[in-house]
């Protein structure tokens, strides 16, 4: 699969579809526009000029999110790597799927995490109920 940002200088390649897409309503996600999908690194292959963002809002932020350096959609995250060591997280990527044609994810299911109430204790709670992309459920 590839999908590409706005104005296509950006594309990414993925080698398999996601298990799943979360379309979280945290800050980051909210206002990134994105719902991400999660790959071993060596599964992702960007092409083109992005910049990334990291927070400053947060003593220890996890991500650098991407972003086109023409056009700003947000394309992908990489984990900090000392937060991944601190964490013992494995190499992951999270793209973001609204780069994708729709089409193409018929069959995922999408997540609804509930970010913004999240305390950062235990797993997130979810805002609605999952739902799966289909001709009938479009996403």
């Amino acid at each position: 699969m590839t999908g590409a940002c706005l104005c296509g200088a950006v594309s990414i390649t993925l080698n398999a579809r996601p298990e799943f897409i979360n379309d979280c309503n945290c800050n980051l996600c909210r206002k990134a526009g994105a719902a991400w999908g999660y790959f071993p690194s060596s599964e992702v292959s960007v092409s083109g000029d992005t910049v990334s963002y990291v927070r400053t809002d947060k003593a220890a932020p996890g991500v650098a999110v991407h972003s086109c350096a023409a056009c700003s959609a947000t394309t992908h995250w990489v984990l900090i790597e000392s937060f991944k060591q601190q964490h013992n997280l494995p190499d992951q990527t999270g793209v973001n799927m609204r780069l994708f044609d729709p089409d193409e994810l018929s069959g995922i299911e999408v997540r609804y995490p509930d970010g913004k109430a999240w305390t950062g204790d235990g797993p997130f709670e979810s805002r609605r109920a999952a739902m799966t992309i289909s001709d009938s459920l479009p996403w």
